[in-house]
C-alpha cells in the first residue's frame, strides 16, 4: 500500500469516526412500553397524551388512552380540568372499541365543576373486550390564558363533588374491575 493510499484511508477512517455520536435522545413517550418498564411504570394504566405540550394560547387536544389492558369492556372515565383556563370545546369518542363493534358513547360536561364525565362499553352478552393499548376519549379545549394548567384524571377524593364520589373505573366482560395502576395526567403550557 502506497503513502497516498494510506493517507486516503486514515482520513476516511478518522472522518468516520468522529462524525459518528452516541445516540442523545430521550424517549419520554409515555405509552411506549419499553418506557414504562425502563421507568417501573405498573400498568394497565390510564394516560393523558401528550402527557406535556407547550402550545400558543388557542386549541388544544388531549387525549386519554388506557395503557396495557387485557379484557377492556367499558370505562367509566372522570377528569377535571382548570376553567379558569381552559375552555371546553367538545369531547369525542377514541378508536380503541372501533375494530370489534361500535361501542355506545356517552359524556357530560359540567362547567360549573370543570369535569367530563364519560361511560363507553360495548353492549350485549358476547363478552367481547380489547387488549393492549388504545385511545378512549379525546378532548378538545381552547386555552385562554398564559399559564400551566392541568387535565386531572379523577383518581382519589380531589374530582369529587357534593353529588359525584365517582372516580375512574375500567371493567371486564362481565363487569368485573379492572385495577388501574397507574395515571399519567395531562399537562398544558400555554404561552
Amino acid at each position: 500500500m502506497n503513502h497516498t493510499s494510506f493517507n486516503l484511508l486514515m482520513k476516511f477512517l478518522l472522518f468516520f469516526v468522529f462524525s459518528c455520536s452516541v445516540p442523545t435522545d430521550i424517549n419520554d413517550n409515555p405509552l411506549d412500553p419499553e418506557e414504562a418498564v425502563e421507568l417501573d411504570f405498573d400498568t394497565p394504566a390510564l394516560v393523558c397524551f401528550p402527557s406535556s405540550q407547550t402550545i400558543p394560547t388557542g386549541p388544544v387536544t388531549v387525549k386519554l388512552f388506557a395503557m396495557d389492558v387485557i379484557n377492556l369492556s367499558g370505562a367509566y372515565l372522570k377528569v377535571k380540568y382548570e376553567k379558569t383556563k381552559l375552555l371546553y370545546n367538545q369531547t369525542i369518542k377514541g378508536d380503541f372499541f372501533n375494530d370489534i363493534q361500535d361501542p355506545i358513547f356517552f359524556y357530560d360536561h359540567n362547567s360549573t365543576d370543570g369535569t367530563i364525565t364519560v361511560t363507553t362499553s360495548f353492549l350485549g352478552s358476547d363478552s367481547v373486550a380489547v387488549h393492549g393499548t388504545g385511545s378512549l376519549v379525546e378532548f378538545q379545549f381552547t386555552a385562554t390564558s398564559v399559564g400551566t394548567s392541568t387535565l386531572s384524571i379523577v383518581r382519589d377524593s380531589t374530582g369529587f363533588t357534593e353529588t359525584d364520589s365517582s372516580v375512574c373505573e375500567l371493567v371486564g366482560p362481565n363487569d368485573e374491575p379492572i385495577e388501574i395502576l397507574n395515571y399519567i395526567d395531562g399537562v398544558i403550557i400555554a404561552q
